[in-house]
């Protein structure tokens, strides 16, 4: 457009010279001449309208080249508006897929983190449910644990429970056995009988008086192996104690009762020997 402006200006300004001259010829002082004939002025004439004919071919060649370099400015402003149109579709469908591959990408990105996070959340409820499956299984473990516990205690219970009433039974069956083996005289028999064995083994010592009479403790098992022998009360002096402790232990062992029940493990024995 600048270029086409130029040359308008351009070919004014040589039109508007070339009247300026033609002006400048027509109205300059003319120099004394020579009187010379006066010829016709129909070269003038001629000439006029051969200008008028150059002036018009200029003008319609000035129009003419006004009128090529606008359709080329505008063949120009076209090619350049096709070019800028097919860039910005370029660049439009360049963006467009940048944009589509972004979205995709995006969409992966967002699937993949949906993923993720389902499988976090299905491995938090898994680890959950698991957590709870454990906790179930602990309770229902300490449940049947208490229960067996319980149940155990409640079946040492009743077995205590019966063993003394077992105990009781037997205790009263021995009880009544051995009172029955007293009114009898039997457990008199006995101890005479224990008294007689440690009497027999009996060493009397030197210092030992007329009338002694103690009461001695003896510790015994059911087979009457002798475990201890102590003088609890005694009227005799420490060696006739010693003696008679010695004598109940060489009497081991001593007479089994004649029944059971009137067995005693503690059994207190009262010596008086003979004089």
């Amino acid at each position: 457009m600048e270029q086409h402006k130029g040359s308008v200006v351009w070919s004014l300004v040589l039109h508007i010279a070339v009247l300026a001259v033609l002006m400048t010829g027509i109205a300059m002082p003319q120099r004394p001449r020579v009187e010379i004939a006066a010829a016709p002025i129909i070269g003038t004439i001629v000439d006029t309208a051969a200008l008028e004919r150059q002036e018009k071919a200029r003008a319609d060649a000035a129009r003419q080249e006004r009128q090529r370099q606008q359709r080329e400015d505008n063949q120009r402003r076209q090619a350049e508006e096709q070019r800028r149109q097919t860039q910005q579709r370029e660049e439009q469908r360049v963006a467009a897929e940048q944009r589509a591959r972004d979205e995709a990408a995006q969409k992966e990105r967002d699937r993949i983190a949906a993923d993720k996070a389902a499988a976090e959340r299905r491995e938090q409820q898994a680890r959950a449910e698991r957590e709870r499956e454990a906790v179930a299984e602990k309770e229902r473990q300490a449940r049947e644990t208490r229960e067996r516990e319980e149940a155990a205690k409640r079946e040492r219970e009743r077995a205590a429970q019966r063993a003394r009433e077992d105990e009781m039974l037997r205790a009263a069956a021995v009880e009544a056995e051995a009172n029955a083996a007293r009114e009898s005289g039997l457990y008199d028999q006995y101890v005479v009988a224990i008294q007689n064995r440690i009497k027999s083994k009996w060493q009397r010592p030197l210092s030992a008086r007329p009338g002694i009479d103690c009461i001695v403790t003896v510790v015994q098992l059911p087979t009457g192996d002798v475990v201890s022998a102590k003088v609890a009360s005694c009227n005799g002096d420490e060696v006739v104690r010693r003696s008679i402790e010695r004598a109940v232990l060489d009497a081991s062992p001593l007479p089994k009762a004649p029944t059971p029940a009137l067995f005693e493990r503690n059994v207190n024995v009262r010596f008086q020997p003979e004089e």
